[in-house]
């Protein structure tokens, strides 16, 4: 389950990601979030309250997609990713060491009382033009008894 090192940088130096998910209706949803990486897990950790379209839509298809990126202005510095995630919502332990990690990334998010979600990263195609056109990076998670 070892992460090519550029992508895990990549990961820890960036803060917002665009989060792609499917509403109950089957209508797709976009929305940007705050996040931080357990490197050790390879997670990605979010607030969101339950109240919101896309937790609404994480709760019913934990399956969801994303990127993180860069706002380059030239073609020649595009670095980026896009992954697949399977998300859900932490309680317990989980949660407490989740949360730690993003009042310590965030300390301002303490005022939200919302919940914290997981993305645990299944997939991610890495883009880095600044490597050469088009250089591409994949990722997949190990699959054991055919689940991620």
């Amino acid at each position: 389950m070892q992460l090519n090192p550029k992508i895990s940088k990549f990961i820890q130096q960036q803060h917002v990601l665009s989060l792609n998910v499917v509403l109950p209706n089957q209508l797709p949803w976009a929305c940007n979030a705050f996040y931080v990486f357990d490197q050790d897990l390879l997670n990605l950790y979010l607030l969101s309250e339950l109240k919101t379209k896309h937790a609404e839509a994480m709760l019913n298809n934990p399956m969801v997609a994303g990127t993180i990126c860069l706002t380059p202005k030239t073609v020649a510095q595009i670095k980026g990713i896009q992954f697949q995630a399977k998300a859900s919502q932490l309680a317990g332990e989980a949660a407490e060491a989740a949360y730690q990690q993003y009042y310590q990334a965030f300390p301002f998010a303490r005022i939200i009382k919302a919940p914290i979600w997981s993305l645990q990263l299944q997939q991610i195609k890495m883009t880095n033009n600044v490597i050469g056109f088009a250089h591409k990076i994949h990722w997949q998670r190990d699959i054991v008894d055919g689940n991620y």
